[in-house]
């Protein structure tokens, strides 16, 4: 089975589309917060989203440290 990753990053693109247009302020996401989880029908959708900011920050802290390994070779 192919994998399909135009559509991985298309769908990437609407979610970052959402937090990096300034229309959502840091305060506003707490409400953002509130109404996702009063709204994620059923349950397991919930979940995915927290599995989904789980695997966000595992990437985030693995290419921090990439980066970091890339500086210390160019010197």
């Amino acid at each position: 089975m192919a994998t399909d990753h135009s559509r991985f990053e298309k769908s990437a693109n609407k979610i970052l589309d959402v937090f990096s247009d300034g229309r959502i302020t840091n305060h506003d996401l707490m409400y953002v917060a509130f109404y996702t989880a009063i709204n994620a029908r059923p349950d397991v959708v919930l979940d995915r989203i927290i599995e989904y900011t789980e695997h966000v920050k595992f990437e985030r802290n693995r290419i921090r440290e990439d980066s970091q390994y890339v500086q210390d070779g160019l010197f």
